[in-house]
């Protein structure tokens, strides 16, 4: 027996489910996509997934190539390749051949995409009070924390740093 307080998911015949750490993953990746599409619209980043983180790591890492980005925004090469084409046709990024090698294609954030990552800097500063208030702010970051940590295993167990050890 527990000592937690009864909730919505005890009403529920999950089976194994009830303490799987993946389906709660989902359902919660359900309700705060759907929170956050709506504080998006409007924005060239609403619509479907891999945008935003896709805008900070070009920002943060000028000159990477979207096979370097794609396991970040949990894209295969075709998907991948469709975002950044969005993303530059919305006039979000800009793309330039590597001056080393030309058929190498770089990626840098223009002055656009720098507006609406303040944007999505404001959106997101908010997270922890309209989204998570239910945490105490130690709860909130060990929150982040262990999905950091668990996050972090699955994209060092698929090779996802490679691009950042060969620089």
């Amino acid at each position: 027996m527990t000592d937690r307080p009864k909730d919505c998911f005890d009403e529920l015949k999950i089976d194994c489910l009830s303490s799987a750490i993946s389906y709660y993953i989902r359902v919660l990746n359900l309700w705060v996509s759907r929170d956050l599409e709506k504080k998006f619209a409007g924005l060239p980043v609403a619509g479907g997934t891999g945008k935003v983180s896709t805008l900070f790591i070009v920002f943060h890492q000028p000159g990477i190539t979207a096979s370097e980005i794609r396991q970040f925004a949990g894209k295969d090469a075709p998907a991948m390749t469709r975002l950044v084409e969005k993303l530059i046709s919305e006039g979000l990024l800009d793309r330039r051949p590597d001056p080393e090698t030309r058929r190498r294609q770089q990626l840098f954030i223009t002055d656009r995409g720098r507006e609406v990552l303040d944007e999505v800097r404001a959106i997101v500063g908010r997270e922890r009070e309209e989204a998570f208030w239910m945490l105490s702010p130690e709860e909130h970051a060990q929150t982040v924390a262990l999905l950091r940590k668990i996050s972090n295993a699955y994209i060092e167990r698929h090779k996802g740093l490679d691009w950042k050890r060969s620089r």
